[in-house]
């Protein structure tokens, strides 16, 4: 086994590393990718950004916008250009996840693109 993926629960980690010890841990996707929304919705408060229906835009992947919501948001994004930064990071770290098959196909793209650093 090389790769496990599990829940962020800690108890999933220790188990997973007393049966698997060779294998790389890996936090699913959903996991992820909620607490990434919930940092973005952080930030959107702390900025002082309360547009109406603002939360459910940025929690959106951008391919499911409308187009009337593709402007609604690329509008607020631009005038708070942090948020915005988060949100461009936010979507590249979700095709991330959709596009690549291992865990060394994912670390290798988010290296490539500055998230992380090895």
């Amino acid at each position: 086994m090389k790769e496990v993926s599990v829940d962020m629960w800690s108890g999933f980690t220790a188990v997973s590393k007393e049966l698997f010890p060779n294998a790389k841990i890996i936090y699913d996707r959903f996991h992820v990718m909620a607490i990434i929304n919930d940092e973005l919705n952080k930030l959107r408060k702390l900025m002082g950004v309360h547009e109406k229906g603002l939360p459910h835009l940025l929690w959106k992947n951008k391919e499911d916008l409308k187009d009337e919501q593709k402007q609604q948001l690329e509008v607020i994004l631009k005038e708070h250009s942090c948020l915005g930064i988060f949100w461009e990071m936010k979507e590249e770290i979700r095709q991330i996840y959709q596009s690549s098959r291992t865990f060394r196909g994912a670390e290798r793209k988010l290296e490539k693109r500055n998230i992380i650093s090895k």
